[in-house]
């Protein structure tokens, strides 16, 4: 490759990325959790419709066999935001957030929970920003 054309790369790739524009998307799957609903629950005290009551439905169950009568009642929420630059040749996920809850029942009763987050962004944010309510 000559000098010129190696000079001229960088440009040729630079227009290529502006004249096929950049988009922003985004994925939001479940429905946000709130730290102040979880504060509720108790072990050995709330109860599997108590459960359902403040958080609807769960994403999920499952059952252990090595622990017969429990289940896990999960609850997801996951937001994504990408940006793709030059159609789909640069993807890029610029804020990602996620919250899992997990609660473990036994004859209509908690007996255990988890709670967890992870993310580079606050929920106030995602709430505000895009309307999500409980």
């Amino acid at each position: 490759m000559t000098k010129k054309a190696f000079l001229l790369l960088p440009v040729l790739l630079l227009s290529v990325f502006t004249l096929t524009g950049c988009v922003t998307t985004r994925n939001i799957q479940g429905k946000p959790i709130m730290s102040t609903k979880v504060d509720k629950i108790i072990n050995g005290v709330t109860t599997l419709s108590q459960i359902v009551s403040m958080f609807g439905p769960p994403h999920s169950t499952s059952k252990n066999p090595l622990t017969p009568g429990e289940v896990t009642y999960k609850y997801r929420f996951y937001y994504h935001k990408y940006v793709h630059m030059g159609g789909e040749i640069l993807t890029s996920s610029t804020r990602k957030y996620g919250q899992k809850l997990d609660v473990v029942i036994k004859n209509g009763t908690v007996i255990a929970h988890s709670f967890t987050t992870r993310g580079n962004t606050s929920l106030k944010k995602i709430l505000k920003k895009h309307k999500i309510h409980d």
